[in-house]
């Protein structure tokens, strides 16, 4: 951004939120903090896609693109630059379209893919990650639509607090695994595409019960429609062809029936301008090629998806060639190790078994029983009769009135949405969890138990906040 660009822009915020142009400027001029964390990935996927030549691919939208798109894969089968422009579902859909403006030219192949969720498919926007996301490269700024920039301003005096926190700390924030911007780099040097290796799912069950895949036609608001309707406009402007395209799905996660599928894919051919590349049915996938969510794939998962978007691509460009791009064997998911642990109050729970591939592999809790009337704090179990306990159902603590405090131990791999509904004294959910991937959860986890804070290890407290489901939590984390 140019140095009249972030003084003018400094000046707005400064009138516009009454603060004084000292404090409004003190984000500009300190070093950015969120660099290293996987909201730095995005300034690189806007600098490739402004700097890309004419008649290229770029593909839109969340992060079931950052986790499936190998650009350099595309790029060999059909002689074309390809820019992958997904990352995160937290900032909308809608921003990723409007930064893409800036490098969309002519001849060039634009694919809109975003998730199937009610969220992705709207006008949603996160002011409060997108400061985070553009905190390398201001520029950015000037591309997002006058309301979502207005929002950002509202928003700015957080953003700095937040900013001013992890500087005047002399730390960055400490952030490892496949939520960095290091995963899409190659020794140090970045590549365009995700590198982090992704060995096999590592989702409980093998999929994510609360992202359910539902094609909902209500999704289909006429404001969403709209906008890419308005977008698709912009692309023929440019010379350039707009496609809807779909991401990959996780079999098990989808909810709706075929019929259901169908009639969404009808509906939404009827109301956008531009065509459709393939069909959602191409892109049901098996539970083995994805890895932490139900649109992210695993290393393997990465070729699948890419012949079909090839394959699909190669249809419309009517290029006959045959496609050279292999699908691996489907990766083998281990048994996940246990640990031992505080199985003091293992009598007070009520179990069922789990099996994988017919191997008894652990304990999922079902039920707890009624408890003495002067215990507050419940420890869930490690283990029962010698195996992990993974998981408890939702309904094991719901309408619970008594327990204060909840210990969740490491063995515990998923927590599901709606659990502690109408726990009205529940304060505090203590997790034993070094690494935030190794327990996945929804958005709606502590609905019904407004007052509750969720309690991590001090030192990862940071790959917490930071993490892709995780940072929903952010101002609900604290840290022990």
């Amino acid at each position: 951004m140019k140095k009249g660009q972030i003084i003018s822009l400094i000046i707005s915020i400064s009138c516009l939120m009454a603060i004084p142009i000292s404090i409004s400027s003190f984000s500009f001029a300190c070093p950015p903090q969120f660099d290293e964390t996987y909201y730095g990935e995005l300034p690189h996927m806007f600098k490739r896609l402004k700097k890309g030549e004419e008649g290229k691919i770029v593909l839109i939208g969340n992060s079931a693109l950052a986790f499936g798109i190998h650009s350099e894969m595309i790029s060999q089968e059909l002689n074309r630059e390809v820019v992958s422009f997904g990352l995160y579902g937290a900032i909308g859909t809608k921003a990723m379209i409007d930064l893409s403006r800036v490098g969309i030219k002519k001849g060039d192949i634009i694919v809109l893919a975003p998730e199937i969720s009610e969220q992705a498919l709207s006008l949603y926007f996160s002011s409060k990650e997108m400061w985070r996301a553009i905190e390398s490269n201001y520029e950015m700024f000037s591309y997002i639509d006058k309301k979502s920039r207005k929002n950002m301003i509202g928003n700015y005096a957080p953003f700095v607090a937040e900013k001013f926190s992890y500087f005047s700390s002399g730390s960055k924030p400490k952030v490892e695994g496949v939520y960095t911007q290091n995963s899409f780099n190659i020794e140090g040097q970045e590549v365009g595409y995700m590198t982090y290796d992704r060995p096999y799912n590592i989702m409980l069950g093998g999929y994510d019960t609360n992202s359910m895949i539902d094609f909902d036609v209500n999704y289909l608001k006429d404001d969403f429609i709209d906008y890419i309707n308005k977008f698709n406009r912009f692309v023929t402007n440019k010379k350039a062809k707009l496609y809807y395209g779909f991401v990959p799905m996780n079999r098990l996660s989808i909810s709706s029936s075929r019929d259901e599928i169908t009639t969404f894919y009808s509906t939404l051919n009827d109301k956008i301008d531009f065509p459709i590349l393939g069909n959602p049915f191409k892109y049901f996938f098996n539970y083995e090629w994805f890895y932490d969510n139900n649109n992210h794939l695993n290393s393997s998962g990465v070729n699948i998806y890419n012949r079909q978007i090839v394959n699909d691509l190669k249809i419309v460009l009517e290029d006959s060639s045959e496609t050279n791009i292999i699908i691996p064997d489907e990766p083998t998911i281990p048994i996940a190790p246990f640990e031992e642990g505080n199985n003091i109050d293992e009598d007070l729970f009520n179990y069922e078994e789990r099996y994988y591939n017919d191997v008894l592999i652990g304990y999922k809790i079902v039920s707890l029983d009624e408890l003495p009337l002067d215990k507050k704090s419940v420890i869930v179990p490690s283990t029962h009769n010698g195996l992990p306990v993974v998981a408890f159902s939702k309904k094991t603590f719901s309408n619970n009135e008594q327990i204060v405090e909840i210990v969740i131990p490491k063995n515990i791999r998923g927590l599901f949405n709606h659990s502690f509904v109408r726990c009205k004294k529940l304060l505090r959910i203590v997790l034993q969890h070094d690494d935030p991937n190794s327990i996945n959860v929804g958005t709606a986890l502590l609905e019904g138990a407004r007052n509750c804070k969720i309690y991590v290890k001090k030192e990862c407290y940071d790959n917490f906040a930071n993490h892709y489901n995780w940072s929903y939590y952010r101002d609900k984390l604290r840290k022990y």
